[in-house]
């Protein structure tokens, strides 16, 4: 495998700066920092779209708005983006961003 790496130059010039990059502390800091907030930021996804299903299966939504205006508040004050705020409720961008006015 390293046979073919050293024979590509692109292939060895990506392990070259990868290896550098992982013996730097500062820099794997920052990669393990912000592999954490993306998966925080998925698992919130995750976790609103749960939420909202479980409302819905128990018909506390259903036919109402109140509940995906809840749900979407909340994820906005954890710092959601509007987009993916919209997405996790079915809500549209806009609807979104009259609750975070």
């Amino acid at each position: 495998m390293e046979e073919i790496a050293m024979q590509d130059p692109v292939l060895h010039q990506a392990i070259a700066a990868w290896e550098k990059s992982s013996d730097d502390p500062m820099v794997r800091e920052a990669y393990f920092a912000r592999r954490k907030a993306v998966l925080d930021e998925k698992a919130a996804v995750r976790e609103a779209e749960l939420r909202l299903r479980e409302a819905i299966q128990k018909g506390q939504v259903e036919g109402r708005t109140e509940g995906k205006e809840e749900v979407a508040k909340n994820l906005l004050a954890m710092g959601m983006e509007i987009s993916k705020v919209a997405k996790a409720t079915g809500m549209t961008e806009d609807e979104v961003k009259v609750l975070n006015e």
